[in-house]
């Protein structure tokens, strides 16, 4: 890190002193999900004029890595406003199937909230959006060496046009406050990959892995991806700053883009006049109502863990599980019972939610999931077992099809 950077850190670290009595508003919530457009043969479809025919309006979406990508981002809200973030989703559904059918009047096109892209065509040449920002990435990640699942071998630069997100964005109530959050969030993890996986139908196969996406994103991004590789829990925003100033520098030149840059499961971002901790490890989830679960999930379990001061477990048993759940999931081996687990942290979210005066409004989708073994993922692969007859193409049309419905009606899958 050069010079401007080191004056930069430590200009950084005195902000973070200078604002340890900050009050902000606790758990502030933002979301970002991902998504992407497939036509009615299972072939991408570029999302420019889409993105360009929403521009201004209140369902702005934005450019991705893939050009078949979009992005949607919501108003920062307080935590007792779900019901409304659940309302200002199923508006973004209906006028996105709007604005698809005005767009692309001359073919059937379907917007496809899953953790992976499941075209055949989509780990061809071609498919990353031409912007600056991914062309670095894309230069950078392709020295990187070919990516490998189940015998299929793919290019590290291609992967990342396949794998749709959901970020979920919490606000600190200070920085003491929000290093703590980044720890307990570490904790549970390996339970948000278990409950909310959707990827094994993945460009054309459906994978043996609960949870392709991340093994895959992980072998792409290499260090730049994954569990955070801190050595030991936050004492403070200031750990993570040092954390953030370790790393190796690929394309990026400052700090805050060198924050931005950072792929992990969990990142502090430090904003102009706020702190929050930002999870990226979930896949995108395929109705409104199961990204209001998970959000549930975080914030019953942080405010009871924390109020608590719940034990954190120890990092590399974490590590160890995370491992565990992306490959297997409900039937991860581990020392410790990733049901009993699981379980658990979903009763202690309950708890936390009632302690805030939420009334439990989405959680009960996870708590069904557990019960009956079942995610998203699963869901998609049983369908695919279901329909195939031969056509690869017509098969992932009919499981986009319904996946796409039940999106509409906000349906969760349990």
């Amino acid at each position: 890190m050069n010079g401007a950077n080191e004056i930069k850190m430590q200009e950084l670290k005195e902000r973070v002193h200078q604002d340890a009595g900050r009050a902000d508003e606790n758990y502030r919530i933002g979301v970002e999900i991902e998504g992407c457009l497939l036509d009615n043969k299972s072939i991408p479809v570029n999302a420019e004029p889409l993105i360009k025919e929403l521009e201004g309006s209140i369902y702005e979406i934005d450019y991705e890595y893939g050009r078949c990508q979009f992005e949607y981002k919501t108003f920062p809200v307080g935590m007792d406003n779900l019901d409304y973030l659940n309302i200002v989703f199923e508006n973004f559904m209906e006028n996105l199937d709007k604005s698809i059918k005005k767009v692309y009047k001359e073919k059937e096109v379907i917007p496809v909230f899953l953790g992976a892209n499941p075209s055949p065509e989509i780990m061809k040449e071609g498919m990353i959006t031409d912007k600056p920002r991914y062309n670095k990435m894309a230069s950078w990640q392709n020295n990187l060496p070919n990516v490998e699942i189940d015998g299929n071998i793919f290019n590290a630069a291609h992967v990342a046009t396949a794998i749709q997100g959901y970020h979920l964005h919490l606000q600190g109530k200070n920085p003491k406050n929000t290093a703590i959050m980044f720890n307990h969030i570490l904790n549970i993890i390996p339970s948000a990959i278990v409950l909310g996986a959707n990827s094994r139908l993945f460009a054309g196969r459906v994978y043996s892995l609960h949870e392709p996406r991340i093994h895959l994103y992980d072998q792409s991004e290499q260090q730049n991806s994954g569990f955070p590789a801190v050595p030991r829990y936050l004492d403070g925003v200031e750990n993570y700053i040092d954390y953030i100033a370790s790393r190796e520098q690929n394309t990026i030149k400052d700090y805050f883009t060198l924050e931005k840059e950072r792929h992990d499961d969990a990142r502090i971002r430090i904003g102009n006049d706020s702190y929050r901790v930002e999870t990226r490890i979930m896949s995108v989830q395929p109705t409104p109502k199961s990204l209001l679960a998970m959000v549930e999930f975080f914030i019953g379990y942080l405010s009871r863990a924390i109020h608590e001061e719940r034990e954190l477990r120890p990092l590399p048993t974490l590590r160890e599980e995370r491992m565990a759940t992306v490959r297997y999931g409900f039937n991860a081996k581990t020392h410790f019972n990733i049901i009993d687990i699981v379980r658990s942290q979903l009763n202690f979210a309950r708890k936390g939610l009632s302690d805030l005066g939420i009334n439990v409004g989405f959680l009960d989708i996870l708590d069904k999931r557990l019960e009956n073994r079942v995610s998203p993922g699963e869901y998609v692969a049983n369908i695919w077992s279901e329909k195939f007859n031969g056509s690869v193409n017509q098969t992932v049309y009919e499981i986009i099809s319904d996946i796409w419905q039940r999106t509409k009606e906000n349906q969760p899958i349990t």
